[in-house]
């Protein structure tokens, strides 16, 4: 196993800096973001290609194909890249293309569970604020690793969790 070096000059194996829990999307979205970003591409390019080639005429058609798959192809990629990497006194949370942010479990003032809902479908979100209200996550009940996440925090800050509860879903 190869070993890294810490920021006071010692080592570190990979394991020992590998994250408890991570905390991610549900693939689904994602891929198929990333799936219809492949198929415009696929479909553009080439025949952008063949267009300009044969001098046919000029539909935009292709060119739609390309900005389309290139968009859905960026969004599913940010969608996958978010995550919340989990260690023992403090969390990484990364959103879309961002950089990881570190935060402390002390500072984590407040827990509330919310609803979301667009009439058919309703989710349920966990946020997290600071003392000056700045929030500190959102994840959903459907993520990846959100029953060990809420478990770790239960353990880390056991009374704003049990107020969380106490409170419940608003109506």
């Amino acid at each position: 196993m190869s070993d890294s070096i810490n920021q006071w000059g010692g080592s570190a194996t990979k394991a020992e800096v590998a994250p408890q829990i991570v905390v991610r999307r549900p693939l689904f979205p994602g891929v198929i973001f990333l799936a219809l970003g492949v198929i415009g591409l696929v479909i553009g390019v080439p025949g952008l290609v063949f267009q300009i080639i044969a001098g046919s005429d000029d539909s935009p058609a292709f060119g739609i194909f390309i900005v389309l798959g290139a968009g859905s192809l960026l969004l599913g990629l940010a969608l996958a890249a978010g995550r919340i990497n989990v260690y023992d006194r403090h969390y990484d949370v990364k959103s879309g293309f961002g950089k990881f942010h570190r935060r402390e479990v002390e500072d984590i003032h407040t827990l509330r569970l919310g609803k979301q809902s667009n009439g058919s479908v309703t989710f349920i979100s966990l946020t997290a604020w600071n003392e000056r209200r700045k929030k500190q996550f959102m994840v959903f009940t459907n993520y990846r690793g959100y029953r060990e996440f809420t478990a770790w925090l239960d353990k880390r800050r056991p009374e704003q969790w049990a107020e969380c509860e106490r409170l419940g879903v608003p109506d």
